[in-house]
């Protein structure tokens, strides 16, 4: 009976969460179900001072001692190795919610979920830069066209034009650097992508 009361409460909590409850929740609350979602979501068990604030205002009391039952039992299911890596892939920082007997081996799989979320947040982070790089160039290879137009043009004064080669000449010194950080970027990407290859084909968790 537990066990389909811990299916039927994680179907319908598993995004909300319970943080909070309602009174009609406090009043039919399966302790045991609740504690297996929070150990299974990688919650402490002090969680539970959430749910007796939520329902004191209801006059019901937790009983603690299925919440810790279930608590424990939803550990279980937190704390494997697979879990580990699915969840620092994702950045999640572990709190030593584990037990001493399924930690190690948790540990195992969120220290290579780790190395993986870091290696990929720099392939992110260089991607946005090589675009951030190739919009300022395309906007920067429009200005020198229409400013290169208007300096050829015979409508522009001659002092106007001196003003205008400078400005070319500012715009290319800026293309000059931003090619040489593109190629740093390219090379950057490169070894970045390369990194997480490896490590990807490193582990056995995917």
């Amino acid at each position: 009976m537990k066990y389909w009361g811990v299916l039927v409460l994680i179907c319908a909590t598993v995004v909300a969460g319970c943080a909070t409850l309602s009174e009609e929740e406090c009043q039919t609350a399966d302790w045991y179900a609740i504690g297996y979602e929070d150990g299974a979501n990688g919650q402490p068990d002090t969680r539970i001072g959430s749910h007796r604030e939520a329902c004191a205002k209801h006059g019901v009391t937790p009983d603690l001692r299925d919440y810790q039952d279930g608590h424990d039992e939803g550990l279980l299911t937190f704390c494997t190795p697979r879990n580990g890596f699915n969840r620092a892939r994702s950045g999640y920082r572990y709190n030593g919610i584990c037990p001493p007997s399924l930690e190690p081996e948790f540990l195992d799989g969120y220290e290579a979920g780790r190395q993986i979320y870091q290696v990929s947040s720099e392939v992110s982070r260089l991607e946005r830069e090589q675009r951030s790089n190739e919009a300022e160039q395309d906007r920067i290879e429009q200005q020198l066209l229409e400013k290169e137009a208007a300096l050829f043009s015979a409508s522009t004064p001659e002092e106007q034009r001196r003003v205008i080669y400078e400005e070319i000449a500012l715009l290319k010194e800026r293309q000059g650097t931003l090619e040489q950080q593109r190629d740093d970027i390219i090379r950057n990407l490169a070894d970045a992508e390369a990194r997480l290859r490896e490590l990807r084909n490193r582990y056995s968790y995917y």
